[in-house]
């Protein structure tokens, strides 16, 4: 038997291109594939593809650009592979790989040597492929790969991290209990067929893992390593590295590290029949949605199309079906009012053997009480497709513009190339010539009869239904899927709907028409021309100012790509400054959007791009792509936007749309929360959802929405960009066509509106909310620590010094340790005003104040990691940031966003990114102590030290009341809650107070018995081992206590007294934020930024 080739496709003349070769310092031996491959004209990188004697291939890339070096393996085995008995096996190894090697054994070492050189690392479980991947600076690439490599050679699986990993998967399995995308995924396999592996649930918790063990009496570690040694094959692993390294030494580090992983032949799985059998079809699916929403998805099994990789003739019926066109399908349920949205795609999902083709359409409740008819509508679409054949002129569309977007193709980012590379290397029928290319183009010409066998698939006899929504109202869901705990309902399709011919009207619908987006001329601007037009080309050139207009104007140079951007701020007049102002913007908003997909539908298709958003507190837009075309599509743009006319179905229809979205927000997860409380509280105007949701209700009509928008455009300042393969006339001409169509008095710059970021007094806060899901299971933390008062390059300079180290650190104490959540990190953001801040974020389900007072115990203890870095160790970071900092952008786009973010931030310094590096070259270690010192740690920082800690919490926890975070120290609150949560003690919070002040001082309460609170309490105080987070908190509660004792006055200073505005304060100096509008308003608000210079318009009329 010929072995399998490189691909997996075993033909000779593949095998015959692959040359045995030999590395260049090793001497190891390798097989290189010598055929043609092809390649974009526009892809200056060098590829080369090989495989190990083990059967391992790999694609090394060698990028002269890259700034950072990237590697992805990924392995050909995932969650179908589990074993019954342990179901998120194969999630619970990917856990278990991470903790140490026989090379490298040490649980932290891959994590610290990535962190250490400023790179990233990841892993994810799918159904049939796991992969690891990082990202580092290049000079560090070859420890990494090494240390990758022993993953795969010889892992430890070390017993003694069972326990925290399989606690790790409980948490990330948690995390998607209220998740929509995870409960669906749960009724999609669990109501498959269950004998197929498809169905097993394939995220892995206490229950299926731990549990599962000690009842089957066996060892985890055990199992996980039988697990490994039986699916882990050099064979079915693909590697994929990126690095400015020469192609020799990328070929010699993938052989010599990776050869020695062990073959153990093919062991992928081997599937035959689709989860979706003869059980399955027929069949509708009821199931509860958390939100307000109500949805239908057609599942129809259908052939895998991996072996005709260069004819994916489902884009073809995709494409169609996400059309929003006069005589298209959603064009007509919109009509109906059915529907305010459909879809469709194909889903591969086992890779190589296993498919589906959905369609979804979400509904209105109109819909709902029609989900029948809409079904029926579908067929009848399909039905139309299958009267008029297929249409190849279409299906020569879709190649063409992939063809044109391959022809001029931008520079990939290189962790993403790494990681899509080495999945793509398992299609069995991926030709070696094909695999740069693979997903780019695809075969100008197609066999009619294949796109019609396809389309024989999608019939009413060969597809399940499944009816998502809150509120069924014909059918009870009394069944539950077992890990998510989904309410179903399952029953026989109406026979109507599964017959062969569904008695529909088709006549109602027509194919789309020719796109008038793609493409016809993309010859580049006359170079000359160019760099006569441009002038300084360092940053967008000011090439008009009048009283309506700021235009800027980039003109290519670097890419050479027929591209271009436009990015256009229309300011209006009156600021929607009310909850009942921004639903109205938010109604206009997408009603002005579903006008402009019907009839900028073929914009996508044309390789353009466009967002256009009036919800803010401006009119928004962006477009990109092709640059013959976008002046063409922004004219379009433009035209509806100032004649936009209202229609009341439209109005009616996004209304519901809005009301619902806005009762989705009820399900929000804890972050989330406090994300919307952070933006409430931190800017001005800010609105809450229900405070919309109040205005919607009670002051929003037909005839209010119109008057807002007529009232729009009455005066207005446009500011704008062209970037890109554009001379100064177009982009003249471009900025005439938004001024004149608006056609308004102008408002001049001081006459515009900004949102102000609140400027917070110095002192440390409190914000707390309930997350209104009562079953939500995680609660959240995010403790904000603001950092000077201003734009201060010096400080900003320090601070990005430390947030690669800070982070690594936090995430492996907090969650890998300490097992405090799953979701995990921290943030370093600058603030439109200029103002930067550390943010620690935990979800998880222990209590937020027990978070908290754990982030400040990493805070207290991060200053010795600080301290032991050399000064080659600050050097080295500072390099590795500078280079990422100035990393050269991949595509015209990138650029652009970098001017418009300088333009539309008001600082106009198109400089700031050398300047931030020459300040971060000056960077001492003691300048990066003294902004650790002065800014975050509260033992040391100055009187300006600023904190807002925002806590969201469950309610399944014990949630305290302001009364009680004002009357009891954190320590005791946060013990309070673990002892209730782990019941270790049940008391009053003043019983636990005395137990913790007695041992405190070092005193017994007289008269208590081993049982009582005291006694129980003081037990778990003096054992000495305990995995209980309530011992760790009896110990924080016992130290804080003991520093108060020996300190004076409150531990947090504050620049005001909030007691007149009815604000409470902690014992520990924090005040607690109840009233947001009260707090707000005894604060400041930051100025608006300053531009750094003045800029001369090259023409002012």
């Amino acid at each position: 038997m010929p072995r399998q080739s490189a691909l997996g496709e075993v033909t000779s003349g593949n095998e015959s291109l692959f040359l045995q070769r030999q590395t260049t310092e090793s001497k190891l031996p390798y097989h290189e594939y010598t055929g043609p491959m092809e390649q974009s004209p526009n892809d200056h990188r060098q590829h080369r593809l090989i495989r190990l004697p083990n059967g391992l291939t790999a694609l090394c890339t060698h990028d002269l650009l890259a700034e950072t070096a990237t590697s992805s393996l990924s392995v050909n085995v995932g969650s179908i592979a589990d074993p019954p008995s342990f179901l998120g096996m194969a999630h619970f190894l990917e856990h278990m790989l991470f903790m140490g090697s026989a090379k490298y054994p040490d649980e932290d070492d891959y994590s610290s040597f990535i962190s250490n050189h400023s790179g990233v690392y990841n892993a994810a479980t799918a159904d049939d492929y796991t992969y690891y991947h990082f990202s580092i600076d290049n000079d560090a690439l070859e420890g990494a790969l090494d240390r990758l490599s022993w993953f795969f050679v010889h892992p430890l699986l070390n017993p003694d991290g069972v326990d925290r990993e399989v606690n790790a998967v409980d948490s990330e399995y948690k995390s998607g209990l209220r998740d929509e995308y995870w409960r669906f995924s749960d009724i999609l396999r669990s109501l498959s067929n269950p004998e197929h592996p498809y169905s097993k649930f394939n995220v892995g918790n206490l229950e299926t893992l731990r549990d599962a063990a000690l009842v089957a009496n066996v060892s985890l570690a055990d199992e996980v390593r039988k697990f490994y040694n039986m699916y882990y094959s050099s064979s079915i692993m693909r590697l994929s590295i990126v690095g400015n390294h020469s192609l020799d030494q990328l070929t010699e580090w993938a052989v010599s590290k990776f050869s020695a992983v062990e073959d153990r032949g093919d062991t992928r799985m081997k599937l035959k029949d689709h989860p979706v059998g003869p059980n399955e079809l027929g069949k509708v699916i009821f199931y509860k949605s958390l939100e307000d929403s109500d949805e239908i998805i057609l599942q129809f099994p259908v052939p895998n199309l991996e072996s005709r990789y260069r004819q994916p003739v489902h884009r073809y019926f995709s494409v169609l079906f996400n059309t929003d066109t006069t005589g298209s399908l959603l064009s007509y349920l919109k009509e109906k009012g059915w529907a305010t949205s459909i879809g469709a795609y194909n889903e591969n999902m086992v890779r190589s053997q296993l498919s589906s083709f959905y369609i979804g359409a979400n509904l209105t409740p109109l819909g709902m009480d029609h989900y029948q008819d809409v079904v029926k509508t579908i067929f009848a679409y399909l039905q139309m497709l299958k009267e008029i054949g297929p249409q190849v002129w279409f299906y020569k569309e879709l190649s063409q513009i992939m063809e044109l977007g391959y022809q001029f193709y931008e520079r990939p980012d290189e962790l993403d190339w790494a990681i899509d590379t080495s999945k793509i290397l398992f299609n069995d029928h991926l030709s070696p010539e094909h695999v740069l290319s693979y997903g780019n183009i695809i075969d100008d010409t197609v066999d009619p009869q294949y796109i019609a066998d396809y389309l024989q698939h999608l019939n009413p006899t060969n597809y399940r239904l499944l009816v998502g929504s809150q509120k069924h109202k014909l059918v009870e869901c009394n069944s539950r899927t077992r890990h998510y705990n989904v309410p179903y309902h399952v029953e026989q399709l109406n026979p109507a709907l599964t017959t062969e011919q569904i008695d529909a009207d088709s006549a109602k619908f027509s194919f789309p028409k020719p796109n008038v987006f793609i493409p016809e001329n993309l010859k580049m601007s006359d170079s000359d021309d160019r760099v006569a037009d441009s002038g300084d080309n360092t940053h967008p050139q000011l090439l008009k100012l009048t009283d309506n207009l700021e235009l800027w104007f980039r003109q290519d140079r670097q890419f050479h790509t027929p591209h271009g951007a436009i990015n256009v701020v229309i300011e209006p007049r009156h600021l929607p400054s009310t909850p009942q102002e921004s639903v109205l913007g938010l109604i206009y908003s997408m009603c002005l959007s579903s006008v402009l997909k019907k009839e900028l539908y073929g914009a996508a298709m044309g390789g353009m791009g466009y967002s256009v958003d009036t919800g803010g507190l401006s009119v928004n837009i962006g477009l990109g792509g092709f640059k013959e075309k976008l002046s063409l599509l922004l004219s379009k743009i433009m035209h509806q936007i100032a004649n936009f006319e209202l229609k009341r179905e439209d109005y009616e229809l996004y209304r519901q749309d809005l009301e619902r979205s806005f009762s989705q927000q009820h399900y929000s997860t804890a972050l989330q929360n406090i994300n919307m409380y952070q933006t409430l509280l931190m800017h001005s105007p800010a609105h809450h959802y229900k405070a919309r949701e109040y205005a919607l209700h009670n002051n929003v009509t037909f005839e209010k929405t119109q008057e807002y928008i007529d009232g729009l455009f009455k005066q207005t300042f446009v500011q704008m960009m062209v970037s890109g393969q554009f001379t100064e006339a177009d982009a003249l001409d471009m900025g005439d066509i938004v001024v004149q169509t608006i056609n308004s008095p102008h408002l001049s710059k001081e006459q515009m509106h900004n949102v102000h970021s609140v400027s917070v007094s110095p002192g440390s806060y409190v914000s707390s909310l309930t997350i209104p899901d009562e079953d939500a299971v995680n609660s959240g933390v995010v403790s904000t620590i603001y950092c000077g008062k201003g734009r201060d390059l010096d400080e900003s300079a320090a601070l990005m010094v430390i947030r690669p180290i800070l982070h690594n650190q936090f995430f492996e104490e907090i969650r890998t340790k300490e097992q405090l959540g799953y979701v995990v990190g921290t943030r370093l953001s600058v603030s439109k005003a200029g103002r930067s801040s550390f943010k620690f974020i935990v979800q998880g389900e222990q209590n937020p104040i027990y978070a908290k007072l754990r982030i400040d115990s990493f805070i207290r203890g991060f200053r010795e990691k600080l301290v032991n870095l050399s000064d080659n160790d600050i050097q080295n970071k500072i390099n590795v940031l500078a280079k990422s900092i100035l990393e050269k952008h991949n595509s015209i786009a990138e650029q652009a966003d970098e001017d418009w973010g300088a333009i539309d931030g008001g600082w106009y310094d198109f400089n700031a990114k050398h300047k931030l590096v020459e300040r971060l070259r000056m960077v001492k270690k003691e300048d990066v102590l003294g902004a650790w010192d002065k800014h975050i740690n509260p033992e040391t920082a100055s009187e300006s030290y600023t904190r807002i800690d925002y806590h969201a919490w469950s309610q399944k926890a014990w949630i305290p009341q302001s009364k009680d975070l004002a009357g009891y120290s954190e320590g005791v609150v946060a013990l309070f809650g673990c002892l209730q949560r782990e019941g270790v003690v049940n008391g009053t919070l003043d019983e636990v107070e005395e137990a913790v002040h007695s041992l405190a001082s070092g005193t017994d309460i007289v008269g208590n018995s081993q049982n009582s609170v005291y006694g129980k309490i003081d037990a778990l105080f003096r054992k000495a081992n305990s995995a209980l987070k309530s011992k760790v908190a009896l110990d924080m509660a016992v130290d804080q206590l003991k520093k108060d004792i020996e300190l004076t006055g409150l531990k947090y200073k504050s620049t005001k007294d909030y007691s007149d505005i009815g604000m409470q304060r902690t014992p520990d100096g924090t005040w607690i934020i109840g009233d947001m509008d009260m707090f707000k308003s005894a604060q400041g608000l930051n100025p608006s930024p300053e531009p750094v210079e003045t800029f001369v318009p090259k023409y002012s009329n």
